[in-house]
């Protein structure tokens, strides 16, 4: 009996830990699955927007740019299925004489979390009001 009660002990010991060590993946796998909030994928946004606008103003000289050059968020989506779970897209206004506007697209990547732009174009306006925002 002593010798079944310390093999059902050992078993009981070993099932424990297997199953323990089993639950370690699957909760890895859950964690790596759920999507980061959308709040820190719009702070991760940010910060490339920025990045982008000070790329973009390094090349042109200072006389050619607006008082105070911006980008504008035009569009964001989200969406439940497929690689990509989000879409940004921004204007990017700097240019003091010329109506023109940079065009960037950006799509949030589900595996890597990590935001792509995939469309870059510059483009013209009509509007003369819009370089009037940057100046406020």
């Amino acid at each position: 009996m002593n010798r079944f009660t310390g093999g059902l002990k050992r078993l009981t010991g070993n099932c424990f830990s297997i199953s323990f060590l089993l639950a370690i993946p699957f909760m890895l796998v859950l964690v790596s699955c759920s999507g980061e909030s959308d709040e820190f994928a719009r702070k991760k946004l940010d910060s490339i927007l920025k990045d982008d606008l000070t790329a973009i103003l390094e090349d042109v000289p200072d006389s050619a740019l607006l008082e105070k050059p911006y980008y504008e968020l035009v569009d964001y989506k989200t969406y439940d299925k497929g690689n990509y779970s989000k879409k940004a897209v921004a204007d990017f206004y700097f240019m003091k004489n010329i109506p023109v506007k940079i065009v960037r697209k950006y799509r949030y990547h589900v595996n890597t979390r990590m935001w792509d732009r995939y469309y870059n174009e510059y483009s013209f306006y009509s509007d003369s009001t819009d370089t009037k925002k940057g100046a406020q």
